[in-house]
């Protein structure tokens, strides 16, 4: 199944109309970037630990030499005892450990979803854009298996005991076995023909059960041993008859807060669950396509125009909003001590104080699409193939 895909940056531009014959095409809002304003005293939350280029395979170039056009997918790194595991998008997936390089495989394909990662540090799970999905020893790089999925996956696979989860582009999932890479089970979403581009990596919520955030606009729950549905919950509303208007991933991988579920969509729904009652608590507006993060009381997300906005965790009332950030293209929120990090398009690391105003920055190189926070260090990829690691 072939699924078209648009780019959330694009959306606006799409959205134009005819009106009469004759006519000139309405022009689209012209979003500019906001422009980037001195922090008044600024504080010291980020020190920087390394920053690493990541080797860059065949597929970063064409057949006449020219380099290919940089993409938005979203690669994560996975975080080993002494060091993680990195994913370039030209096909080279690196091993660092104790500050140094420690092996490289060349994949021979764009690397699209990357990199999954066992609790145990073991095995290592990456997918390409014809639609393998490689496994390899997490300490050496030697590969364990490859998996045909028919079609690319564009998040992380997950590792939840002995099976590697992993979606796909036309919305099947599938459940492999950890050791072989066989297929035991395989769920089919009903997928629109069209979607954004992205794509939530898959949630353990327990032992049996992982979260799929789907471009149906629901989260689903499957058994992780059989794939056999468990519960579904609708987060995205199609809110018009056309395709643009219709547009309701929910792209940003579900959070569990103790007994609380929660996510956002494209469309514009922040959603909260109770999964003891099974209940909505609230519904509130934000439209996003990243991952939330929480701070005490709030539930922080990015919104597709650069907006970061904090919500009740119980209630779903606005507490803050911080409009700085405008267009920028920002990453998923994440919470470093009590402070809030966000990422955008320029490889700027904005710092966010617990009332929403921006109080330190840090720089890497190259468009960020993702942060991540392990044992106080905050993790950035850039679409140049830079890591950056800071301390917090």
């Amino acid at each position: 199944m072939y699924q078209r895909f648009i780019n959330t940056a694009l959306v606006a531009a799409l959205a134009v109309t005819m009106v009469g014959c004759g006519t000139k095409a309405i022009k689209p809002t012209e979003r500019k970037p906001a422009k980037l304003v001195n922090i008044q005293a600024p504080v010291a939350v980020l020190t920087q630990v390394s920053s690493v280029r990541l080797g860059q395979g065949r597929s970063a170039l064409s057949r006449s030499g020219a380099k290919v056009r940089k993409d938005v997918i979203d690669l994560q790194i996975a975080p080993l005892a002494d060091g993680m595991i990195a994913a370039s998008r030209s096909g080279i997936v690196s091993g660092y450990m104790g500050g140094s390089t420690a092996w490289q495989y060349n994949a021979e394909d764009a690397i699209t979803s990357g990199v999954g990662i066992d609790d145990q540090g073991r095995v290592a799970v990456i997918g390409t854009r014809s639609g393998k999905l490689i496994a390899l020893d997490a300490r050496t790089g030697a590969p364990r298996w490859t998996a045909e999925l028919g079609s690319s996956s564009l998040a992380p696979a997950l590792i939840s005991g002995d099976k590697v989860i992993a979606i796909t582009n036309s919305g099947a999932i599938f459940g492999l076995d950890i050791n072989s890479g066989a297929t035991v089970w395989q769920y089919n979403t009903q997928a629109p023909n069209t979607s954004v581009r992205g794509m939530a990596k898959p949630l353990a919520l327990d032992a049996r059960t992982v979260l799929i955030g789907g471009s149906d606009g629901r989260i689903h729950a499957l058994d992780t041993m059989t794939g056999a549905p468990v519960w579904a919950r609708r987060v995205g509303l199609a809110m018009g008859s056309g395709e643009i208007d219709r547009l309701r991933d929910v792209d940003g991988t579900p959070i569990v807060t103790g007994n609380h579920l929660y996510a956002a969509s494209y469309s514009g729904q922040l959603t909260g669950f109770d999964m003891t009652t099974g209940r909505t608590m609230f519904v509130s507006e934000l439209s996003s396509t990243k991952k939330l993060t929480t701070l005490a009381n709030a539930i922080i997300g990015s919104s597709t125009d650069g907006d970061v906005v904090a919500f009740d965790r119980l209630t779903g009332d606005k507490l803050w909003e911080n409009h700085d950030l405008k267009y920028r293209g920002l990453t998923n929120p994440v919470t470093i001590g009590s402070y809030i990090a966000v990422g955008d398009a320029d490889g700027v690391v904005h710092i966010l104080n617990h009332q929403g105003q921006i109080v330190s920055r840090v720089n890497t190189k190259g468009a960020l699409t993702n942060l991540t926070v392990i044992n106080h260090r905050l993790y950035a990829q850039s679409a140049d193939g830079v890591v950056t690691v800071w301390q917090f």
